[in-house]
């Protein structure tokens, strides 16, 4: 009797041990959940948005100097991705970093409007952040190199009878900016992974 009581204390110590590991283990990979097939869809023109991999509350921003562009909620975020895919929006992403559920990119972006400006790429860090195996925020940060060259190129435009672009224009394309910088670094962390 003493033996089995001993047996059955030692398989639960070991269930207890054990179940929280493995339910660890099926933990989504937060490389895959912020730039898996969604990206993919989205890189190939085919799907703007997959409202599957944000959080309800999820957070999108951009923050180019001292501008700050928020999208709050998944129809706010799929309705600026529409905006974005429609934008000539394109990227290059490279994993700098992942530590638990964060993952931190180098993002390269273009669309129209910067490469009529002549600054495209626009570089900066993204940092996607996962929660619950879905998106809980997004947020993209120009580097200071390319918010230099921008801010050079606005600032040439009325010199060559160009006019400054409107408010609304800043927010797409910053907004895309991010959206698209998050979405490649799951493309290039496969890439990475399978060692291509």
């Amino acid at each position: 009797m003493k033996q089995r009581k001993v047996f059955v204390g030692l398989v639960v110590t070991i269930a207890l041990l054990v179940v929280p590991l493995a339910l660890y283990a099926q933990e989504a990979d937060p490389v895959q959940v912020c730039y898996g097939p969604a990206y993919e869809a989205f890189v190939a023109g085919e799907q703007a948005c997959d409202p599957a991999i944000w959080a309800e509350d999820a957070v999108q921003t951009s923050i180019i100097g001292d501008m700050v562009t928020t999208y709050t909620g998944v129809d706010e975020i799929c309705a600026h991705f529409e905006e974005l895919l429609a934008s000539g929006f394109t990227m290059e992403i490279t994993v700098q970093s992942v530590e638990d559920s964060t993952v931190t990119s180098e993002s390269k972006v273009w669309d129209n409007d910067t490469r009529a400006l002549g600054v495209a790429p626009l570089v900066g860090t993204e940092v996607c952040v996962v929660e619950d195996g879905k998106i809980k925020s997004l947020t993209w940060t120009i580097s200071e190199a390319s918010l230099a060259a921008l801010g050079a190129a606005l600032a040439a435009l009325p010199q060559t009878g160009g006019e400054g672009l409107p408010g609304q224009v800043w927010v797409v394309v910053l907004g895309g900016v991010a959206l698209a910088a998050g979405l490649g670094v799951g493309h290039l962390g496969r890439r990475v992974r399978h060692g291509r």
